[in-house]
């Protein structure tokens, strides 16, 4: 299921926004100036995908309303309220879902810190690690910075487990589960770390591969480390699915050999096995220069007269190989797509990819460059590039705001074209979040231009 529109009404008490996403490229691009509210929605889709409800407390809005293909809607709904007993405003959501007549049905209501007894917020506070503490019906840090329960719950899920069952957070369960979203946002370079503080375990999804479990990157001094980190533990799954089909195919070879003998099969021409292999060579090739495979010594050299000794097993062979390097598909032509757009925006140096090392940059004096000396435009691209090819979710909707941060003019005239060929790729789809003219170039088409109201002069 996907999205189809987005709207927010009365947002920051000024404007009324809608985007609709359906075009034939996936992308949808909000312009606008600064102030006008893109990073904030940007936030509330992610917020309300993700059962988040802080963003939705602490902004100013009246409605907010995500579409689905099916015609259902999402819709959350603010309210400030005033109590005559103690003078302090309050917040209240409203959670409703629409079907596709527009009859609509209340969810829930988010759970505020003043609903809750001091005994629930001590317990809440029990699970969540320091430097975060209680302080009355809030949280703070060593820098003196509060939190609300909320913020607290949306860093450290775990401490949901504390809350009674009708208290905690449950956004539109019933239907948005299937959605998935990735946000990619401004702040880029610093290194991510684990919401929970503790090295952690996930689950990777990868093309063809079912869900592979791999250690999350320990502490690194920034996010382009730690992808390099990451796309090591990648490569290390699907060499060792290479490995796995390897073992068997070797190990079932003979049966195979005397079956396919025994069965009357007709063996490929000699041409035919030598067009194959060198095909399967050429692909072999293009995998070690990707740090995907060691070289290897395969059978060069061979005759049409050596293969017709042995059409049967080598019939058998090529077939093998074919389905071995067939798993490095997805893998590969992910970092294919990487490396051709770094190493063509890039100028007087190349990245490689090493497997036990990860990303590698070398410049074109054959001298190494440490990744934190790229240039913030160079750091940048790498990872908006990597996060969009390895981290956004298969059919999901990728968000990406500013994309033109420290990026140079002539690499923010190519993100577009770029960002639509890995979409592609992934089969996601996008919203854009820019101010950037550049960015949009001639591609007017997928612009949603937000406006405020008209003032009256």
């Amino acid at each position: 299921m996907r999205v189809k529109n987005i709207s927010v009404k009365g947002l920051f008490g000024v404007f009324d926004h809608e985007i609709p996403l359906q075009n034939p490229d996936r992308v949808t691009i909000m312009l606008g100036p600064n102030g006008f509210g893109k990073t904030v929605m940007l936030r509330m889709i992610a917020a309300l995908v993700e059962g988040t409800t802080s963003i939705f407390e602490r902004t100013p809005f009246t409605e907010f309303c995500l579409t689905l293909e099916d015609e259902t809607a999402r819709i959350i709904r603010r309210e400030v309220v005033v109590k005559a007993e103690s003078r302090k405003p309050r917040v209240n959501l409203e959670f409703l879902t629409s079907d596709a007549s527009g009859n609509t049905a209340t969810m829930s209501q988010s759970p505020l810190p003043d609903q809750l007894p001091p005994s629930v917020l001590a317990e809440v506070d029990s699970l969540v690690p320091g430097p975060f503490h209680l302080v009355g019906r809030g949280w703070e840090d060593n820098e003196g910075r509060t939190y609300s329960l909320s913020e607290i719950l949306e860093r450290f899920p775990g401490a949901a487990n504390a809350l009674p069952r009708k208290y905690r957070p449950k956004l539109f369960s019933d239907g948005a589960d299937d959605l998935q979203v990735f946000f990619v946002e401004t702040n880029r370079l610093g290194a991510e770390s684990s919401r929970s503080g503790h090295r952690s375990v996930r689950e990777v999804m990868m093309g063809r591969h079912e869900r592979i479990m791999v250690d999350e990157p320990g502490p690194v001094s920034s996010r382009v480390k730690q992808y390099s980190e990451d796309v090591v533990q990648r490569i290390r799954s699907v060499l060792a699915d290479y490995a796995k089909h390897s073992q068997e195919s070797d190990r079932m070879f003979p049966e195979r050999l005397v079956r396919f003998a025994r069965d009357g099969r007709s063996a490929l021409e000699a041409h035919e096995i030598l067009s194959q292999m060198a095909e399967l060579e050429s692909k072999r090739q293009r995998l070690i220069s990707l740090g995907l495979l060691d070289t290897e010594t395969g059978l060069r050299g061979l005759t049409e007269e050596d293969v017709t000794r042995e059409q049967e097993a080598l019939t058998i062979y090529v077939g093998d190989v074919q389905e071995k390097l067939n798993v490095f598909d997805d893998m590969a032509h992910r970092i294919g797509i990487l490396m051709d757009i770094i190493n063509d925006r890039f100028k007087y140096k190349r990245l490689g990819i090493d497997r036990e090392r990860g990303f590698r940059v070398i410049s074109d004096l054959k001298e190494p460059i440490q990744l934190e000396d790229l240039s913030s435009g160079e750091q940048h691209e790498l990872v908006v590039l990597y996060e969009l090819l390895f981290r956004a979710p298969k059919n999901g909707l990728v968000l990406v705001d500013e994309p033109e941060i420290s990026l140079h003019v002539a690499w923010q005239s190519r993100f577009l074209s770029d960002l639509i060929k890995i979409l592609k790729l992934t089969d996601s789809y996008a919203i854009v979040a820019t101010h950037s003219p550049v960015i949009i170039g001639t591609r007017e088409d997928l612009a949603v231009k937000l406006k405020g109201p008209v003032v009256a002069g």
